[in-house]
């Protein structure tokens, strides 16, 4: 009887076991309140107390798109800012992974000025200074001049680039992250077989450096949408908060929270199926 494992069979075991712990979890701590949740949504609460549900069928769900009228406007202004924000923070994240893959000085530390948005760019922290688009603004002093001598548009002009850079800054570092953790992980043997067939740095980022970075792209793609549909100035989010906490419906808050996350879902899985052709697996 051969016992010995294939490589490929190999890798799919150590990734197996490498999620064996979160699926453990998903099993014991979220799998009941998940369920409970979706029962949730096609119910309406009677009492809070042992969670004692009537079965309202589809009501709280046509309540969503035939009677909200927040709801469908606040859904499609996070579509449009996921799919217009994802390709700039995507390549913007590249950029800055490929200057900080060269030979610089203090590239640890530019690196860990990069990882401090990710420690602490969301929840609490973010909520009370307003968002990243606030931190980096014009000094009053200096708005009130150029408002004065030129004009108030040029001034709103520069704070709202100031804004976006800030974002975009703010928003990019667990992509610069994993984009460096790729681009180290690509043999050097084979920029040295470009250099020798006399290839161009700008041919061998083509050739080389995108090819082999395909999953590493893949993965920044689905993190960045799915951080978009979690990020604290999104307006669905607010939505389900405010109906949860401070509406108490809870049924009809648990409507929009699956509503929200079938969207999440299918949209990943677009991205998936529409990737497949561009992704290359190969090392």
């Amino acid at each position: 009887m051969n016992l010995k494992l294939s490589l490929e069979k190999r890798r799919r075991l150590c990734g197996y076991l490498f999620a064996t712990p979160w699926i453990i979890g998903f099993l014991v701590f979220m799998l009941y309140p998940l369920f409970t949740n979706l029962l949730m949504s096609f119910s309406k609460v009677i009492s809070v107390e042992g969670l004692e549900m009537e079965w309202v069928g589809l009501y709280n769900f046509n309540r969503l798109f035939i009677t909200d009228i927040n709801f469908v406007p606040a859904f499609l202004d996070t579509l449009k800012k996921t799919f217009l924000w994802t390709p700039f923070i995507i390549v913007f994240a590249l950029f800055l992974a490929l200057l900080l893959n060269r030979n610089i000085k203090f590239k640890g530390f530019f690196r860990v000025i990069f990882f401090i948005p990710v420690l602490l760019g969301t929840g609490y922290i973010m909520q009370r200074v307003g968002g990243a688009a606030n931190i980096l603004q014009l000094p009053p002093n200096v708005e009130q001049l150029v408002s004065y001598y030129l004009s108030n548009d040029l001034a709103a002009f520069i704070n709202e680039l100031l804004a976006q850079i800030m974002r975009m800054l703010w928003e990019t570092g667990v992509q610069v992250v994993i984009f460096l953790s790729g681009l180290q992980s690509i043999p050097e043997s084979y920029y040295e077989a470009a250099r020798v067939d006399n290839a161009s740095s700008w041919l061998s980022f083509w050739k080389i450096t995108l090819p082999m970075l395909s999953p590493v792209i893949l993965l920044n793609v689905i993190y960045t949408i799915i951080e978009s549909f979690r990020s604290v100035d999104n307006k669905i989010a607010g939505l389900i908060v405010n109906e949860v906490f401070k509406s108490a419906e809870y049924e009809y808050g648990a409507a929009m929270g699956w509503v929200y996350f079938a969207v999440t879902f299918v949209i990943v899985g677009l991205v998936f199926l529409v990737s497949r052709r561009f992704v290359n697996y190969e090392k």
